[in-house]
C-alpha cells in the first residue's frame, strides 16, 4: 500500500501532501483542515469535469490520459502554492477557496497586443523582385544581394505632425523580428496608367513618399491620407528593371475640404492634384550618408533593388473566397469627431461623468497601478455583494481582470487612422460598476471606453470590394477607405443572467430590430446568423467592435470581398472600422491573437466580450489544441460551450459547408461571433440603449 501511495505521489506531484489523509474527520478539530479540504476537494471536481468530457465510446486510457493531464494542469499548481508558501498562515490563505468552487487553473491569458508581437522573433526569406506589380508591397536596397551589411529605405521612428517620417536608411540586425521588416516594407501603387507609382508605408500607411525642395531635395515620408498640421503631396516614379533606378516624375498636392457631419464633428473631403510647379521632375534617387535625395543626372544615381516582402501582408485567399477584383473607386471623404483630451484627464468627459464611487478607477487614462488597484477593490466588492445577494458574477473576476489589463495596455502603433495619432490609448478606461435597481437587485456592469481602432495598420487600403458611401450606383460611389477615432462606451454585463434556448427568447422589447425584423423575404428563418444585431454585437480585446458574420444585405461579408485581412472594414458611413470575422491565420505573427499566445496555456486567449456579457475566446487550433481544456466540448449552434465551470463562452470557429441565406453553394465561415446572442438579454438594464452618463446611472453617472 506504503509503495501504492508513493508512486501515486510521485506521478502526480504530490509528495508532500498526505493523500491518505482524512480530510473530513479531521476538519472538525481543525480549521485548517476544513480549507485544506476544499483543495482536496477539486481532485473530485476534477473527475467530474473527466466524465463530462467523456463519451460512451471514451476509452479508459483516454480518461486516465485527461485526469493525469488535468490534476496536473488544475490542481497542483495551487497544492504547489500551499507548499512554498512563507508561512501557515499564508497557506491556509492559498488554500482558503470556497467549496463551491471549483478548483480548475485556466489560462486567462489574452494576446499579446501589437507593439509586443512586433518584437517576437521572426526571419523573412529575400527575394529579388523582377518586375514591379501594382499595389505589391518591397524592401528597397542598395544591396543587389541581401546580407548583414545592406542598407534599406526605413521609416524614421520620430513622428513629427508637421514634417512627417524622415526616410532613412538602416541594415537588418542579426537577431530579426517582425518589427525589423515592418520599417522597411512600402507599398507601390500605380498612378492611373500613367506607369508610375506613389510609395506609401505599409507600417504607417497615412504616409507617402515625398521631397522637401527647401531642405535639399531630401526625401520625407508625409501624410497624404488624413488630418494634417500642414499639408504636403506625394511623389510618383518610374522604375528602370535594367538599370535599377528610380525617377521622379511628378507630385501631387494632398489638400481636403472640410464641412460640418450631418451627426456632429467634421468630415474632410480630401483631392490630390498635380504639382506644376514640380522643380525636380526626372530627377534620380541618390543615398549618400543614410540620407535619401533627389539629383539631377542619373551618374549620380544609387541602383537600388527591389525585394519581395517577406511578409505576406495582403488579403488572404480565406477572406476573399471568391477572388472579388480589387476596385479603384475613389475614397469616400473620412470624418473627425473628437479628440482624446476631450474624452481623457480629469477634465475629460469620463472623469467628470462618472460619480465618486467610481472616480479612483478612471483618474488615469490607460494602464496605472492606482487605477488597478481601485479596479480590483470594486471588482472583489461587487462579487461579494452579488454573493451575499443570492446572485453571482458569470465569470471569476480573473477573467474581467484580465481583458481590463490587457485593453488598457493597447496603444495606437501604426499611423493609419485620419485623425490618430501614434502612441495614443485605444482603450483608454475600463471599469467596473455596481448598481442596484428599483427592486434593490445589483447589476454590475464591465464599462469599456474605446476609440474603436486596432493598433496595428487596418489594411483598408487593401480591400478588394469596400462598402460604397451613400446609397447611389457603387460603380460611381466612393469607396470607404479611410478610418477616424470613435467613441465608445460600451456596457459589459457581469450578472448571470443565464442562456437563452432559442435566439428568439431575446425578443421584444428588448431586441425589436435587428436582420431578421428587418428581412425583405417573410418566409426568412430566424437563426443565429439572422437574429443579429444590424450594428455592432461586442467587443474586441484591442477596442475595436464586432459585427455579425452576415452583412447588412444578409451576405456574409467576406464572400463579398469587403474585408481586410484582420476581416474588418469601414461601412457606408463612415467612421471607426468594424470586424465581422475572425482573421487569426496559422503562422502569422501579426493578427489579433496568434499562434504565439497559445504557447504554454491551458486554454484559447481572451479575445473579447459580446455585449450580452460572454466571454469570446480564440479558436481551437485541431489537432494542434487537442490537450487544452474544452477541446472536446462541442461549440453548439452559437458557437459557444461550458466546461471546467468556466461559464458559457464563445470562441472563434470555423464553420464549414455553410450555406449562406439565399443561395445554393456552400461557403467557410471564419467565425467571431455569428450573430445572436446567447446571453440572456430581456433582463439586462438599459440592454443596447442609447443613454448618457446623467439618465444611466450603470454607466457609473449622477442620474438625477
Amino acid at each position: 500500500m506504503d509503495a501504492a501511495k508513493t508512486a501515486v505521489k510521485t506521478e502526480l506531484g504530490l509528495e508532500s501532501i498526505d493523500v491518505m489523509k482524512n480530510y473530513v474527520a479531521a476538519k472538525v478539530t481543525d480549521t485548517n483542515y476544513a480549507k485544506a479540504h476544499n483543495v482536496a476537494a477539486s481532485i473530485a471536481e476534477v473527475l467530474k469535469t473527466v466524465d463530462t468530457d467523456s463519451t460512451s465510446s471514451t476509452t479508459v486510457a483516454a480518461k486516465l490520459t485527461s485526469l493525469a493531464s488535468k490534476v496536473t494542469a488544475q490542481v497542483v499548481p495551487n497544492i504547489t502554492s500551499i507548499k512554498s508558501a512563507t508561512s501557515t498562515t499564508n497557506a491556509v490563505t492559498v488554500a482558503a477557496i470556497p467549496q463551491s468552487t471549483k478548483i480548475i487553473s485556466i489560462d486567462y491569458g489574452t494576446p499579446a497586443n501589437f507593439a509586443t508581437a512586433m518584437t517576437r522573433s521572426f526571419t523573412g526569406s529575400m527575394v529579388l523582385a523582377s518586375t514591379v506589380t501594382n499595389r505589391s508591397r518591397y524592401m528597397i536596397s542598395d544591396a543587389a544581394t541581401a546580407s548583414s551589411t545592406s542598407k534599406y529605405l526605413s521609416m524614421g521612428s520620430i513622428y513629427s505632425a508637421t514634417a512627417g517620417y524622415a526616410a532613412e536608411s538602416a541594415n537588418l540586425p542579426t537577431a530579426t523580428t517582425y518589427d525589423s521588416y515592418l520599417s522597411k516594407l512600402f507599398l507601390l501603387v500605380a498612378q492611373g496608367t500613367t506607369g508610375y507609382y506613389r510609395m506609401d508605408s505599409h507600417f504607417h500607411p497615412n504616409n507617402s513618399l515625398d521631397v522637401d525642395t527647401a531642405d535639399g531635395n531630401k526625401l520625407k515620408f508625409r501624410n497624404n491620407f488624413g488630418k494634417a498640421s500642414t499639408l504636403y503631396g506625394y511623389l510618383t516614379f518610374s522604375y528602370n528593371s535594367t538599370t535599377k533606378l528610380l525617377q521622379a516624375k511628378k507630385r501631387y498636392r494632398y489638400s481636403y475640404t472640410t464641412a460640418t457631419g450631418s451627426t456632429g464633428g467634421s468630415t474632410y473631403t480630401p483631392s490630390w492634384t498635380e504639382d506644376t510647379s514640380f522643380s525636380a521632375a526626372d530627377y534620380y534617387v541618390n543615398l549618400a550618408s543614410g540620407v535619401y535625395t533627389l539629383v539631377s543626372t542619373a551618374a549620380a544615381a544609387t541602383p537600388l533593388y527591389l525585394y519581395n516582402s517577406p511578409i505576406d501582408l495582403g488579403i488572404p485567399t480565406f477572406m476573399n473566397p471568391k477572388g472579388v477584383a480589387f476596385v479603384d473607386n475613389g475614397p469616400a471623404p473620412f470624418m473627425s469627431k473628437l479628440t482624446t483630451s476631450q474624452i481623457e484627464g480629469t477634465t475629460g468627459s469620463i472623469y467628470t461623468s462618472v460619480n465618486n464611487t467610481y472616480k479612483a478607477q478612471v483618474a488615469t487614462a490607460g494602464t496605472n497601478a492606482d487605477t488597478k488597484t481601485a479596479a480590483d477593490t470594486m471588482l472583489a466588492t461587487i462579487k461579494t455583494t452579488m454573493e451575499a445577494s443570492g446572485g453571482k458574477l458569470r465569470y471569476a473576476p480573473a477573467v474581467y481582470t484580465a481583458y481590463r489589463d490587457a485593453a488598457l495596455a493597447t496603444k495606437l502603433v501604426s499611423d493609419s487612422i485620419a485623425d490618430g495619432t501614434p502612441g495614443q490609448n485605444l482603450v483608454p478606461y475600463v471599469y467596473f460598476t455596481n448598481e442596484k435597481d428599483s427592486s434593490n437587485v445589483y447589476h454590475p456592469f464591465m464599462v469599456v471606453v474605446s476609440y474603436g481602432n486596432q493598433a496595428s495598420p487596418n489594411g483598408l487600403v487593401d480591400v478588394p470590394h469596400p462598402p460604397g458611401a451613400g446609397t447611389g450606383d457603387y460603380k460611381t460611389s466612393n469607396v470607404t477607405r479611410f478610418s477616424n477615432l470613435e467613441n465608445y462606451v460600451q456596457m459589459i454585463p457581469m450578472r448571470d443572467y443565464g442562456q437563452v434556448t432559442a435566439v428568439t427568447d431575446n425578443g421584444s422589447p428588448t431586441i425589436t430590430k435587428n436582420l431578421w425584423t428587418e428581412r425583405k423575404v417573410s418566409t426568412l428563418a430566424a437563426n443565429v446568423y439572422t437574429y443579429a444585431d444590424e450594428a455592432d454585437n461586442g467587443i474586441l480585446i484591442d477596442g475595436s467592435v464586432m459585427f455579425p458574420a452576415y452583412n447588412n444585405v444578409l451576405e456574409p461579408s467576406h464572400l463579398a470581398g469587403e474585408l481586410s485581412a484582420s476581416g474588418c472594414h469601414v461601412g457606408q458611413g463612415g467612421g471607426g472600422p468594424h470586424c465581422h470575422s475572425d482573421g487569426y491565420q496559422s503562422g502569422f505573427g501579426l493578427a489579433l491573437y496568434n499562434d504565439s499566445d497559445y504557447s504554454n496555456k491551458t486554454h484559447p486567449p481572451l479575445i473579447g466580450f459580446g455585449y450580452d456579457g460572454i466571454a469570446l475566446f480564440g479558436k481551437y487550433r485541431e489537432p494542434t489544441d487537442a490537450s487544452m481544456l474544452g477541446y472536446t466540448s462541442k461549440l453548439d449552434d452559437f458557437g459557444a460551450h461550458n466546461h471546467d465551470s468556466v461559464g458559457y463562452h464563445y470562441h472563434a470557429h470555423t464553420v464549414t459547408d455553410h450555406t449562406p441565406v439565399g443561395q445554393t453553394y456552400t461557403a467557410t465561415m471564419y467565425v467571431l461571433m455569428k450573430g445572436a446572442y446567447i446571453g440572456k438579454v430581456t433582463t439586462v438594464p438599459n440592454f443596447r440603449a442609447k443613454t448618457t452618463f446623467s439618465t444611466n446611472k450603470y454607466l457609473g453617472g449622477t442620474v438625477p
